[in-house]
């Protein structure tokens, strides 16, 4: 490159003239294309994309704790537009969104607080979130007798994953749970590490009870054909990360697998990629392995998925207009199944 090369396009600098929607907000962003701001606003232009490509596969992984933080509508919002066609998650998340389905709460707190006090009032701390334990006890009784009809009715079944969500999601009433959603929308949620929840210990409550005859029995191995057979069948693929770890290694390593290769990818989080750990890798690391496409459109946005991701859908579906009716490959698949 010549030194005129790196001098292509001076920063417009951010204005904020009167009352601006959250997408002029956001191309305000793009008109300085720097730091943190910069990212965000590629990364809605990178969902965007996605969105507006008939042949593409969203995958969405969520980890940490952004579902008892608040993010639960907006996922179960996102699943209702088929704004996503796949889940990848954390046995956690799913933990929140059924807690609140079955009538428990997440209440405001404050990390500054007196964690003794807490353990003597019953109350478990999420950063700045308290979750009562008489909810997580609501839940393991519910559950556990939820266990035992899917059992019956699956009599001696092995489940994958996203089986046991669907069984979930069909036995849940409420309509703004994540896995209700999904059920209704045939959205598959799958949780590679579902034993590493509460999910796992309310197996161990339903499986020890007294005459008990049938077993709830979940095998994780069972969603890799399953996932990567997504991933093969689908002309692009894509992807929007929140955090990392499991659900993020669990989609690009079906996308190496298949080898097809990631043509968009959005992650969000606060990792470092110093450590070698997967939250924090870099995109372009990813390239190495075939995970994604070198000619991907690609970012990470550094920064706290509850700010960020509100910001990313709440630009891109102004952008899409309130006429926009999203037919995905997935979704096509689905209706010519159902025809033939």
């Amino acid at each position: 490159m010549d030194r005129k090369d790196y001098l292509k396009e001076p920063v417009n600098h951010i204005k904020i003239n009167g009352t601006l929607t959250v997408d002029q907000l956001m191309q305000q962003f793009k008109n300085s294309g720097s730091l943190g701001a910069g990212r965000l606003a590629a990364a809605c232009d990178i969902y965007e994309k996605m969105l507006r490509e008939k042949d593409c596969t969203i995958f969405l992984a969520l980890s940490g704790a952004v579902v008892p933080a608040g993010m639960r509508t907006i996922v179960t919002d996102l699943i209702r537009k088929h704004l996503v066609d796949v889940i990848v998650s954390t046995g956690a998340c799913m933990v929140h969104d059924a807690i609140e389905a079955v009538g428990g709460h997440h209440y405001k707190g404050g990390w500054a607080v007196n964690d003794a006090e807490l353990y003597k009032y019953h109350l478990f701390r999420i950063y700045d979130i308290f979750v009562p334990e008489e909810d997580y006890i609501r839940l393991d009784f519910k559950f556990s007798e939820m266990y035992a009809d899917i059992a019956k009715q699956r009599n001696g079944e092995s489940l994958a994953s996203d089986e046991f969500t669907h069984e979930i999601g069909k036995r849940l009433t409420d309509k703004n749970s994540i896995l209700r959603a999904a059920y209704e929308e045939n959205v598959p949620i799958f949780l590679p590490a579902v034993r590493d929840s509460e999910f796992g210990f309310i197996h161990w409550l339903h499986a020890s009870q007294k005459d008990q005859k049938n077993v709830l029995l979940v095998d994780a191995f069972k969603d890799v054909p399953t996932v990567c057979g997504i991933c093969a069948r689908s002309p692009k693929n894509g992807m929007i990360v929140i955090g990392g770890g499991v659900p993020r290694n669990t989609i690009q390593s079906s996308a190496l697998a298949s080898k097809k290769g990631l043509d968009y990818a959005v992650v969000i989080t606060l990792d470092r990629p110093e450590t070698g750990g997967l939250s924090g890798s870099t995109l372009e690391e990813t390239v190495s392995w075939g995970k994604m496409k070198g000619s991907a459109d690609h970012v990470m946005v550094i920064g706290e998925a509850l700010m960020v991701f509100p910001f990313l859908v709440a630009s891109a579906t102004e952008r899409l207009g309130p006429d926009f009716k999203r037919n995905s490959f997935l979704q096509r698949e689905k209706h010519a199944g159902k025809a033939n």
